[in-house]
């Protein structure tokens, strides 16, 4: 099947105009080196694209976390509006005839490595994706569809850590180094230095966001925009 230019172009466009910050388009055959469990055709069979959507954390509140340990319910609100935006997208093209399914955060697919796939950026030393207009700064969502779109080009290395550890050195509990990413370690230091907004509502470490000098670029430069 032959990917329609025209109808990326127009998916683009109704994005932007419901305030998505970040789009792009990844090749289910690129996710063929990952577990049958993060690849796009295990969710959906027949899948033909993998959309990328991302919405710029302009400020650090909006990604907070609400839970009631005695009820259980948690809520991001970052997370929340981006899968509203995800569900508008799946109405979209369901209207035109394809089916879409919005990717679970567990298992599902990688996202940072999807949004590289797509072509939007890469994933940095802070293990994190870097978009060129807004830096780290970046919540990302994905949806698989049979939709034929335009897929990106796989950017698999970083330009913009290449002279750069600020991340590495600034990490409170040592997560990052030139080995990679400790997991355990940044998820450890994260649940006992929570910064607590209220009794439900918590933010966790940024660190490795704010102190990278592409993201404060980033974000001085779209600042510029809300106020000019």
């Amino acid at each position: 099947m032959e990917r329609n230019q025209k109808l990326t172009e127009d998916l683009i466009k109704f994005s932007n105009q419901m305030g998505i910050d970040v789009i792009g388009f990844a090749n289910p055959k690129e996710y063929k080196r990952f577990k049958e469990e993060n690849r796009p055709e295990t969710y959906m069979k027949g899948a033909y694209t993998v959309i990328v959507i991302g919405i710029y954390l302009y400020d650090i509140i909006l990604d907070a976390w609400s839970q009631d340990q005695t009820t259980g319910k948690s809520f991001h609100y970052l997370d929340s509006i981006l899968e509203s935006r995800a569900h508008r997208l799946k109405d979209f093209l369901l209207k035109i005839s394809y089916k879409s399914k919005i990717m679970p955060y567990t298992p599902g697919i990688f996202l940072k490595d999807s949004a590289a796939l797509a072509g939007l950026g890469p994933i940095g030393k802070n293990n994190l994706f870097i978009s060129k207009k807004f830096g780290s700064q970046v919540r990302l969502r994905a949806i698989v569809t049979e939709a034929p779109l335009v897929t990106g080009i796989p950017i698999k290395e970083s330009k913009f850590c290449k002279e750069c550890d600020m991340c590495i050195a600034n990490c409170p509990a040592k997560a990052l180094s030139s080995e990679g990413y400790n997991k355990q370690a940044c998820l450890s230091y994260n649940l006992a230095n929570l910064r607590k907004l209220s009794d439900y509502t918590s933010i966790w470490c940024n660190i490795c966001i704010e102190t990278c000098p592409y993201t404060k670029k980033s974000h001085e430069s779209n600042l510029k925009g809300y106020f000019d």
